[in-house]
């Protein structure tokens, strides 16, 4: 005998689309140690957007287009 009443919940499976990325394997991530040893004063930690120095990588790209 079917225990499972199915008139009070739709079987949630069917009513799914077929989801593409059900076959690739999950990612995995690395990210490096970071060693940090120096501080930036607080006026020039805001005005670069950080307060390590290590981490401070300006943008050096070119816009494209006009």
């Amino acid at each position: 005998m079917n225990n499972c009443d199915t008139s009070v919940k739709p079987d949630c499976q069917s009513m799914r689309p077929a989801d593409p990325w059900r076959h690739f394997p999950v990612a995995m991530g690395y990210v490096p140690w970071q060693n940090l040893h120096t501080l930036y004063e607080p006026d020039k930690a805001l005005q670069v957007g950080t307060i390590f120095p290590e981490l401070n990588k300006p943008f050096e790209g070119r816009r494209i287009g006009c």
